[in-house]
């Protein structure tokens, strides 16, 4: 008795659950009040190529020179990040040759704690 009555509430489920996506879809095929779409590739693509044939040339030499500027700036960003990073390094190994930290294979870092020295 009790397997019959879970059969029927979950075919009851299915079918009120079916029902509503039912709807939903039905609604969603026949709404006639539509948005556009916004990011989609197609459209995009298709501004796009609209945009540099009737633009011109210049347009495209423009954003060419300034995703050039873009990238020598990128580049020069991660120069100085290199150079710090560098300065870093040099700092750690300082340290750790002098007996301030010890680092281990995994990269963590230790200080020792207290007069004993030990490191922790």
């Amino acid at each position: 008795m009790k397997h019959l009555s879970a059969l029927l509430t979950a075919l009851v489920i299915t079918v009120v659950i079916g029902f509503g996506i039912f709807v939903i879809g039905v609604n969603a095929l026949t709404n006639t009040r539509t948005v556009p779409l916004q990011n989609s590739p197609n459209t995009s693509a298709a501004s796009t190529t609209n945009s540099n044939t009737a633009v011109g040339p210049t347009t495209a030499t423009t954003n060419v020179q300034q995703l050039q500027q873009e990238v020598s700036t990128l580049q020069s960003q991660l120069n100085q990040a290199t150079q710090a990073n560098q300065q870093y390094l040099s700092l750690l190994q300082v340290l750790q040759q002098r007996g301030i930290i010890v680092i281990d294979q995994n990269g963590n870092i230790f200080l020792p704690q207290g007069t004993s020295g030990e490191f922790h």
